[in-house]
């Protein structure tokens, strides 16, 4: 096959001069001596964007590869994506199952809390209970120390020398049956006389580790009737360890003898 040579138009014009053409024949016969005069019958006969239209096919058909890689490439994506939803759904519902399981576990958690509150609670009402009576039984097996720079010949008044005084007191109505207990809740009764004026009294003692108001409240009152029935000077007292200033200001302003001590 003779090899296709692209030449000029002027080129082609003057190869074209040399041949007769007088029927459609003589045109193809030159056609197909001359394939070159193909390309200028097409470039004079047909318009720009007619011939672009192979080079556009072309490209259309490289861009529709090009979309059906993409496609492929989607369509892989869309089943790894698939596959990683399904994962994170198991994933989930492992989560949903133990965030079940640590619920149950919070709320058994919260109960043993409560009961463990509950429990210290109680232990620390028994502790300061505990520590209660036993800074009750130190002060009144010391009470000779802590009450000597106060009074001289000290004793201890038991409940036993003043009951029948008490009952005589009830019986007689000088004191109501609720008195009569109150008086015998004193937590100790001391008798002696105070040091500066050799003046006999009787110290009418709560005892508290720690103290408040009402321990200053229980002591004036139960003083009160005490005094009246043994027709002496009973002294309210409080004694404890620990011991607010202002406790002491109001201790002071109702009349009631603050007494501290750390046994």
């Amino acid at each position: 096959m003779k090899a296709l040579t692209f030449k000029s138009s002027e080129e082609i014009e003057k190869e074209a001069e040399k041949y007769v053409i007088n029927t459609f024949a003589d045109l193809l016969r030159a056609l197909r001596e001359h394939p070159d005069w193909v390309a200028e019958l097409r470039r004079l006969f047909l318009t720009t964007e007619f011939l672009e239209i192979p080079r556009k096919i072309e490209e259309i058909l490289e861009t529709l590869k090009s979309l059906d890689k993409r496609v492929s490439t989607l369509e892989e994506d869309v089943a790894i994506l698939k596959e990683d939803v399904a994962v994170l759904k198991e994933d989930v519902a492992i989560l949903k199952e133990d965030m079940a399981v640590l619920k149950g576990d919070v709320a058994v958690l919260k109960g043993e809390v409560v009961v463990l509150k509950s429990d210290v609670n109680h232990l620390k009402g028994e502790f300061g209970r505990f520590k209660g009576r036993e800074y009750e039984r130190k002060v009144k097996e010391k009470y000779y120390a802590i009450l000597g720079r106060i009074l001289k010949g000290s004793r201890i008044l038991s409940f036993e020398e003043i009951l029948p005084i008490l009952e005589q007191a009830e019986e007689e109505g000088s004191i109501s049956a609720e008195e009569f207990e109150d008086v015998l809740r004193l937590d100790l009764l001391i008798e002696g006389k105070i040091k500066a004026t050799l003046k006999p009294v009787i110290l009418g003692i709560e005892i508290s580790y720690r103290l408040y108001e009402e321990d200053l409240e229980r002591s004036l009152k139960r003083a009160l009737i005490l005094g009246k029935i043994l027709k002496k000077e009973v002294i309210p007292t409080v004694v404890g360890a620990e011991i607010s200033e202002g406790l002491k200001e109001k201790a002071e302003e109702v009349g009631v003898l603050v007494i501290h001590s750390e046994w």
